[in-house]
């Protein structure tokens, strides 16, 4: 029965996890689709909701990156709204295209760092660790996940310079999981040999890039249609 009700959970977070990614495709190519029609303010809204949901779903998961998500979305947001529609309420209140060209600049420098820093800290990080040594699956730590499944991280021990270092991933997983005694090759930092260089999934990389580009293209489209 254990096993039945894990393999529901299983269907359940993935149906979950392609449902956000469809809903961020859709969100990007709405915001794309707003550019082109000249409506500024939806677009920036669009982008906000999606800081937004990123950010209570990072906040949800204890991280603090969605503290400043949440409140960049809600910027994108609230500010684009008044701008446009306060006039409406108050005839004394005047639009400016200030606030929406910031907000269009900032998108576009989120895209921008989207596209750069992940290849930037890749490349510092290959580069400080060149030393190849031999590191054996010690332990596994494990943690129990909200559908009462649970997910194993290995920890792995080397020796360099007779000195004895452990190095657990963080990366726990539910399949695919070493067992103790297996041994891989570790790349680590020769002057800092508790630094393991952990290489970054394509697949995760290749997300990041995709969402820089879809930034960046929009928030420039929005800053030449302000422009324009």
């Amino acid at each position: 029965m254990k096993e039945v009700t894990n393999e529901r959970f299983k269907v359940h977070d993935t149906i979950i996890s392609w449902a956000c990614m469809i809903w961020a495709v859709l969100s990007i190519a709405l915001m794309c689709y707003f550019t082109g029609e000249n409506q500024v303010t939806f677009s920036i809204m669009t982008c906000g909701q999606l800081f937004l949901v990123l950010g209570v779903i990072a906040l949800a998961r204890k991280q603090m990156t969605g503290g400043i998500f949440t409140i960049t979305g809600l910027a994108c947001i609230i500010l684009p709204a008044i701008n446009e529609w306060a006039p409406l309420f108050n005839k004394g209140y005047s639009t400016n295209y200030f606030l929406p060209i910031c907000l269009s600049v900032g998108i576009g420098i989120v895209g921008l760092t989207l596209l750069i820093i992940p290849g930037v800290l890749e490349d510092i990080s290959q580069r400080r660790c060149k030393k190849v040594v031999q590191a054996e699956c010690i332990d596994l730590k494990s943690v129990e996940l909200s559908n009462g499944t649970e997910a194993f991280a290995p920890v792995y021990q080397y020796t360099y310079n007779e000195q004895v270092y452990d190095k657990c991933t963080e990366k726990y997983r539910t399949n695919q999981v070493p067992t103790v005694g297996d041994k891989i090759e570790f790349r680590i930092n020769e002057k800092k040999p508790e630094e393991v260089y952990m290489p970054v999934p394509k697949s995760s990389l290749m997300i990041i890039y995709i969402v820089g580009v879809s930034f960046f293209i929009t928030g420039v489209g929005m800053l030449m249609t302000l422009l324009g």
